[in-house]
C-alpha cells in the first residue's frame, strides 16, 4: 500500500528539519564542553552571544518542523504495521518527547545569551542543564530509531540497510547517554563524538525523508516480504 501524495508532501517536512538544522549548526563556534570552568563558558557566551540567539532560533523552528515530521513518520509505520500500530505509536510519542527536550534546551542557551549580568554560579547551573538535557534527549531519539528498526526488519516498512542503520543509531544514542557520568574522555557532552552522533542523526534523517517521499513506507504483500527475506 503506497502513500497518498499528500502525505508525501508532509514527508518532505523531513527536508525542512534538515534545512533549519543546516542553518542552526552555520552559527556553531565550538561552545566548551561541559567540564570547562564557568569563567570559560561566561566568556564564551559573551563573545558569541548574537551567533548563540541565533543558533536557538533555527534549532526551534527546526524542532516544530520535526512535529510534522514525527506525524509523517508514524503514519507510514502504521500503515506498515497494521493492526493498531502499536510500534509507530511509540514512535510518534519518542519523538515528541524529543522535540520537547530540545526546546528546553534552547530556552537554557537563549537564557545565558540574552544578555545583562549573569552570577557565575547561576550561569553554571543553566550551563550544566543544557548539557544535561542535550543527554538526556538521547535516550526518546534511540527509541525512534529503535522503532523503525523494528518495523522495518519486521514489517518491510523501510528496506533492510534502513534497518540496519536505524538500528545502530539507536546503539550509538544509548552509549553516549553515558556522557551523563562522565567527567572527561570521549563521551563528555560537547566531545569530539557529540558531533559524529549530529552526524549520525542529519543522515537518517536524509536517508527516511527520502524514502518516504520518493518511494514511500508500505505494507509488502507476504509473498514479496518472504522473497526479499
Amino acid at each position: 500500500m503506497r502513500d497518498r501524495p499528500d502525505e508525501r508532501w508532509n514527508a518532505a517536512s523531513g527536508y525542512l528539519v534538515i534545512a533549519l538544522g543546516i542553518a542552526g549548526a552555520a552559527f556553531e563556534r565550538g561552545s566548551p564542553p561541559a567540564d570547562a570552568p564557568v569563567e570559560e563558558m561566561l566568556a564564551f557566551v559573551s563573545t558569541y552571544r548574537i551567533e548563540l540567539l541565533a543558533q536557538s532560533l533555527m534549532f526551534v523552528l527546526s524542532a516544530g518542523a520535526y512535529l510534522w515530521f514525527f506525524g509523517a513518520l508514524r503514519s507510514a509505520m502504521m500503515r506498515a504495521e497494521g493492526g493498531d500500530g502499536t510500534i509507530g505509536t511509540i514512535a510518534f510519542g519518542a519523538g515528541i518527547v524529543s522535540v520537547g527536550l530540545q526546546m528546553m534546551l534552547q530556552v537554557m542557551q537563549v537564557g545565558l545569551a540574552a544578555g545583562g549580568p549573569l552570577d557565575a554560579a547561576v550561569a553554571g547551573l543553566l550551563g550544566r542543564v543544557l548539557w544535561a538535557l542535550s543527554v538526556i534527549a538521547y535516550v526518546p531519539l534511540a527509541v525512534v530509531f529503535a522503532a523503525v528498526a523494528l518495523v522495518s526488519f519486521r514489517d518491510r516498512a523501510f528496506p533492510r540497510w534502513m534497518a540496519w542503520f536505524s538500528a545502530i543509531a539507536s546503539l550509538a544514542h544509548l552509549v553516549m547517554t553515558f556522557g551523563l557520568i562522565a567527567d572527561r574522555g570521549p563521551l563528555v557532552p560537547g566531545g569530539i563524538l557529540t558531533y559524529v552522533l549530529y552526524g549520525i542523526v542529519l543522515a537518517w534523517l536524509i536517508a527516511v525523508t527520502t524514502l518516504l517521499v520518493f518511494s514511500g513506507a508500505r505494507k509488502l504483500s507476504p509473498e514479496l516480504a518472504s522473497a526479499q527475506s
